[in-house]
């Protein structure tokens, strides 16, 4: 699949007579690119760009350039879970467990609720190659993104936060999908704080988020005018799976299951259940491993001798 280039962004920032931090993200594109390489109908596809908004958020906080933060929620809802990550340097990837829900595709209005249901088991995982640098399990109702961040910032990392997030679809294709978290630190200005609260709480937040044009003017129509912000970080779709990942694979299969793949004398077929896409590996090259295989295996045992 040929993916454009994406405009997406992390933007990050104060209100600075406020003391207020706020995080914006524009997950747009990598959404949009994910729910088609994934095949996911528009209510699946809606619960994927909000959870890639949620984990663009928590993606603020990373601080290693290699270090990673995947979100898992196991769901009651029909879509059953999802599972998405961002890396340090903007990669954005994940899935939902059902791709199409037809009793909730079909209708007028599609929204993510009924597919999350009521109740989420929640797993944040902050990682670099080799290390889990934190984790984090939380049961949350009601089974929103929203909700999930919130309660992770005040549970795990001991901040109060309030997390906006909007994604809609036109002609069953993802078409905006923007987030937004604001903070108030220890410091931070309560009542304004509590003054921008309602505003989500009322929706009318919400319209702004959807509608302006831009994080400034976003924040022209919050009546937040001393906003600084610092230099934003480009997002995109990216998947760390290639061909040579993806023939690595082979290796958890057993001795008899990896045998009879290769005895069969066809391609082997490989899906990257985090991007959707597929990859192949030739007949010739199965039977190259499977020779490797039983080389290795005598070696093993001459020397056990």
């Amino acid at each position: 699949m040929i993916v454009p280039k994406s405009s997406d962004l992390l933007h990050l920032g104060t209100c600075a007579s406020r003391r207020l931090r706020w995080v914006h993200a524009d997950v747009c594109d990598s959404a949009r690119a994910l729910g088609l390489s994934h095949l996911c109908g528009p209510a699946a596809g809606l619960v994927l760009a909000e959870a890639l908004g949620g984990v663009a958020l928590l993606g603020s906080e990373l601080t290693e350039a290699d270090e990673s933060l995947s979100l898992r929620m196991r769901v009651s809802g029909p879509v059953e879970g999802v599972l998405v990550e961002t890396a340090r340097d903007g990669g954005l990837r994940g899935y939902p467990h059902m791709k199409v829900l037809n009793e909730l595709d079909d209708q007028e209005e599609v929204v993510t609720a009924p597919a999350l249901g009521d109740r989420a088991e929640v797993q944040v995982i902050r990682s670099v190659p080799g290390r889990i640098v934190s984790y984090a399990s939380l049961e949350v109702r009601p089974a929103t993104v929203a909700a999930t961040i919130e309660r992770y910032y005040a549970d795990s990392l001991q901040r109060q936060v309030f997390v906006a997030l909007s994604a809609t679809t036109y002609e069953g294709y993802i078409d905006l999908a923007r987030a937004l978290l604001i903070e108030c630190p220890k410091d931070g200005h309560r009542r304004e704080y509590d003054r921008l609260r309602r505003r989500a709480d009322d929706g009318s937040l919400l319209e702004a988020l959807e509608a302006a044009p831009g994080v400034s003017a976003l924040f022209e129509e919050l009546g937040l005018r001393d906003v600084r912000m610092e230099m934003p970080r480009p997002l995109r779709f990216a998947c760390r799976c290639s061909a040579a990942r993806a023939e690595t694979t082979l290796s958890a299969l057993s001795p008899e299951e990896f045998e009879e793949m290769a005895a069969a004398g066809r391609p082997a077929e490989i899906h990257c259940h985090m991007c959707g896409k597929s990859y192949t590996v030739p007949a010739a090259r199965l039977a190259a491993l499977r020779a490797a295989r039983g080389s290795a295996g005598h070696e093993e045992r001459g020397s056990e001798c």
